[in-house]
């Protein structure tokens, strides 16, 4: 059976591996990236740091700095890394916030209707996981309901960091074309 992305999520947070990798504290998952490598499907989490400014809607958002990338049914953990150390990201300072939490698409969302809009997306991702190890099930609907969710929730300000971190999800999931 296939894991869920929450059990997922969990199990690497719970892992030895976050701690033998010396991911430093107060980094928080970003919304996994979905990829298929060498036939496989991976999922890539990404991390970076939020910082609470004492102001509504001010919490600073700072750039992805740290990915760990995991194989699918296994979660044998495949890939870590640090993006300082990517030519892609090397003009990005990452002490410096790029954005704003809440952005202005979820603004008119409480914390309990944002964390529902949240679990529908983890929902989705369930979807898509199950229909490529289990062939189960997944419908044109389903693509489009994830893809209105993950553009709702994804904050406006880390899109190129997600398009430079894996281009073909980017396009299928993030880009408003």
């Amino acid at each position: 059976m296939v894991p869920s992305i929450e059990q997922i999520k969990n199990n690497l947070k719970k892992s030895n591996f976050l701690l033998d990798c010396r991911l430093p504290m107060g980094y928080s998952q970003g919304l996994p990236i979905l990829s298929i490598k060498n036939g496989c499907l991976c999922i890539t989490f990404p991390y970076l740091k939020y910082q609470t400014t004492g102001e509504v809607d001010k919490t600073l958002v700072y750039p992805i700095r740290y990915a760990v990338t995991l194989e699918l049914p296994t979660e044998k953990i495949i890939g870590y890394e640090d993006y300082e150390y990517r030519d892609a990201f090397k003009n990005i300072d990452f002490d410096k916030p790029v954005g704003l939490f809440r952005h202005k698409a979820i603004q008119q969302y409480d914390e309990n209707q944002y964390n529902e809009i949240r679990k529908e997306l983890m929902g989705e991702y369930d979807k898509v996981i199950q229909s490529i190890l289990e062939n189960a099930d997944y419908t044109v609907s389903d693509e489009k309901r994830m893809r209105k969710l993950l553009q709702l929730l994804v904050e406006p300000s880390l899109l190129p960091m997600y398009q430079v971190i894996d281009i073909d999800f980017y396009k299928k999931y993030l880009s408003k074309g």
